[in-house]
């Protein structure tokens, strides 16, 4: 066999054949073609690379030893899940290929091969295997942005599939974690992922009213019970009905509000300010607060008993400082939905920032640089996002006196650049060494979840130190 090298991208595959001589031959030529090979003498060898490697595609030989029986080979198939299979077999029999493409083969050749029809056989198997991996990318993107929980980061894949998992049902779910982490985001992604997404959500501040005021907005009240109260109001346990009560910041809630509201989720029924009924009304509860509830329970300041039932399940919002490398995945979306892009060194100074104020305080800074941004600049940079964040340019810069591009703005630039060098060297060793932990060190695994070749990775592991 001869070849030259392909014009495809090249990818990972996986040879299964008994014959050594075709092994060498068959890899020598998907090697010419750019293709990383691994190869396997035998079914069980083929399960284990399978699961070692990860390949993109599968050349599969029916005739498997010890018995050399095609239905070994044809066993095999249904196993290879996540990658093309094409069938290789000196039995060239129609039936065969039919039980092969429903066992879920892609394609089949018969032996001997024809050196230009595997070519373009690997060629179309390779492309088909991008467009599926693209097409579960874009999947578990729209799932991000439907939910608004972004990020890749296993924390985050972690927080996604619990959130899930728990919306299906209507267990009450106690949201935690620092200010600023979205906990209102996950509260209405467990509404929109649950039976109940076409019913109300309502979310409620604890913390921003009194134990009256906060009483007659849960619960609300009849006519003529305090002065104002012209007409019966409806509280929000009644407007949130069938729904998502949302009670941000629970652990602010005044100690007399935590008895009545104990009440309303014990019984589900609960009396409006000045009423002299009970009232009933089916909710599903979330709250959320940034406080330490299990201290504030010893310490008297929350009921141990509300506690409890709040805590059906417990998520946690994680900080950007346990997320560092969704900062620049953050900060890129926020930009593309005020209409401009991030230059290098923007990039870099966000990076390399510690956010005390997590995605809260990058939105607000990334938000503000944007309108900052001299008319037909359509990227922020590293000034803008530093006027942004309150910090004034030594040498004022496009935003300041003219004239202050001298000697000054070059030793900024070369400041700048090297910041972003080392942000993003950083930022590279972070998501390599995730990758690496989240695949059990397994670097062929880890080089797929960061769409990389495995021999890339190895090279980045040497030059970052990581091996």
């Amino acid at each position: 066999m001869s070849a030259s090298p392909s014009d495809d991208l090249p990818g990972r595959v996986l040879l299964v054949d008994d014959e050594p001589a075709f092994q060498r031959l068959g890899g020598a030529f998907l090697r010419n073609l750019g293709h990383e090979v691994i190869t396997a003498g035998d079914g069980d060898q083929a399960s284990a690379q399978f699961a070692a490697e990860r390949p993109d595609l599968v050349l599969l030989d029916l005739a498997m030893p010890p018995s050399m029986d095609p239905e070994q080979g044809l066993a095999l198939i249904p196993s290879f899940k996540g990658a093309p299979v094409v069938v290789l077999t000196g039995h060239a029999q129609h039936d065969l290929a039919l039980r092969a493409a429903e066992l879920g083969a892609w394609d089949f050749l018969p032996k001997p091969i024809d050196p230009d029809l595997l070519r373009f056989v690997v060629m179309r198997a390779l492309r088909k295997h991008r467009l599926d991996q693209e097409l579960i990318r874009l999947r578990q993107d729209q799932g991000e942005a439907s939910m608004g929980l972004v990020g890749q980061t296993p924390v985050m894949q972690n927080l996604r599939a619990m959130v899930r998992r728990v919306a299906p049902t209507r267990v009450n779910v106690l949201v935690l974690g620092p200010t600023g982490t979205g906990k209102e985001l996950v509260a209405r992604a467990l509404h929109e992922h649950s039976a109940q997404a076409a019913a109300p959500f309502v979310p409620v501040h604890c913390g921003a009213l009194s134990a009256e005021l906060l009483e007659s907005e849960l619960f609300g009240h009849v006519k003529g019970s305090f002065t104002g109260a012209y007409r019966d109001q409806p509280g929000l346990v009644e407007v949130a009905r069938g729904g998502t009560l949302f009670l941000d910041e629970v652990g602010e809630m005044p100690p007399a509000m935590q008895v009545k509201l104990l009440r309303f989720l014990q019984e589900g029924s609960f009396m409006p300010v000045g009423g002299r009924s009970t009232r009933s009304s089916e909710v599903r509860v979330v709250a959320a607060t940034h406080r330490d509830l299990e201290a504030m329970v010893r310490t008297g300041e929350f009921r141990e008993d509300l506690y409890y039932r709040l805590k059906g399940v417990v998520l946690r919002t994680p900080g950007l400082s346990e997320r560092r490398p969704d900062v620049a995945v953050l900060s890129t979306r926020f930009a593309r939905q005020r209409g401009v892009g991030l230059s290098p060194s923007g990039l870099g100074w966000l990076v390399a920032r510690d956010w005390p104020g997590n995605v809260r305080e990058l939105k607000a800074v990334v938000d503000a640089a944007a309108a900052l941004l001299l008319p037909g600049q359509q990227e922020i940079d590293a000034e803008a996002l530093g006027l942004a964040a309150g910090e004034t340019p030594a040498n004022g810069g496009a935003f300041g006196a003219a004239g202050a591009a001298g000697a000054g703005a070059a030793g900024a630039a070369e400041d700048a650049g090297g910041l972003l060098d080392q942000a993003l060297t950083e930022l590279e060793r972070r998501l390599i060494s995730e990758a690496m932990a989240a695949s059990g060190g397994n670097q062929s695994e880890a080089a797929r979840r960061l769409g990389v070749s495995r021999v890339g990775l190895i090279k980045k592991l040497n030059r970052l130190g990581l091996k």
